[in-house]
């Protein structure tokens, strides 16, 4: 069973981050997030009106499928989907 923190009775992986928290928890620009899911690329995210918000738990599992022990491991052609930001 997955065990998640609880922030006022909302699990943590639930929460809806913006561009701006997603850019500074990736050390990167939110121009870079913006093409970046132009082109496809990056965590699902959800259009709300003209609002983007990106649910935490899709980021977490983006995350998770990134990770490699090393680059003999990545796929030269997808070059990990595209994601530059590790």
């Amino acid at each position: 069973m997955k065990s998640a923190a609880i922030i006022s009775g909302q699990n943590v992986t639930d929460v809806l981050i913006v561009e701006s928290q997603l850019a500074e928890r990736w050390a990167c620009s939110v121009k870079k997030i913006q093409a970046d899911r132009l082109k496809g690329r990056g965590p699902q995210f959800l259009k709300i009106g003209r609002l983007v918000r990106y649910r935490l738990s899709d980021v977490i599992d983006y995350e998770n499928s990134s990770r490699h022990q090393s680059t003999s491991q990545m796929d030269v052609s997808s070059s990990n989907g595209g994601n530059s930001y590790e």
